[in-house]
């Protein structure tokens, strides 16, 4: 999780550094800015590094990306990365957390639709239309996210 960091001053930006999120706390950093008389709204990161990622962020918010990899994902930024990918809003990011299904979109189905009756399964492949288009419903409500790795639920 190497953020790219840059700084503003007189409506420009510039390179400041390359910083590894996961080695150091946001109270090393702050310190750290501060000690360099980096104000801290002339502070930002535009991504990063290591994952290929341009987005731009604020010292909290990719903090935050650095806690949901470490508390909902036990160190494995896999599904961070691919939400950010996906131009999810990092409040969504950070607030839905998800867990691995299955590569077979079958078993999914089946698993989404596990509890519901007949006439409602009938109904819901009626309306979709077609196989890929009741998937896709779940994956435009979030409620599953479809990634390289396979499919994967939203826990909730």
């Amino acid at each position: 999780m190497i953020a790219n960091i840059r700084i503003r001053a007189d409506g420009q930006s510039s390179a400041l550094c390359s910083l590894d999120l996961m080695k150091f706390g946001i109270d090393d950093v702050r310190q750290r800015m501060k000690e360099r008389g980096i104000a801290k709204d002339s502070f930002f990161i535009c991504g990063f590094y290591d994952w290929g990622i341009d987005t731009v962020l604020t010292l909290e918010e990719a903090y935050l990306l650095k806690t949901a990899i470490i508390g909902f994902y036990d160190g494995d930024d896999y599904i961070v990365q691919h939400m950010l990918r996906n131009h999810k809003p990092i409040s969504e990011v950070i607030s839905h957390y998800y867990r691995f299904l299955s590569k077979d979109e079958v078993e999914v189905m089946q698993h989404l639709l596990r509890n519901q009756e007949v006439s409602s399964v009938v109904e819901f492949f009626f309306k979709a239309n077609n196989w890929i288009s009741a998937l896709q419903l779940y994956i435009n409500q979030g409620l599953i996210l479809n990634t390289k790795k396979g499919f994967y639920i939203q826990v909730i």
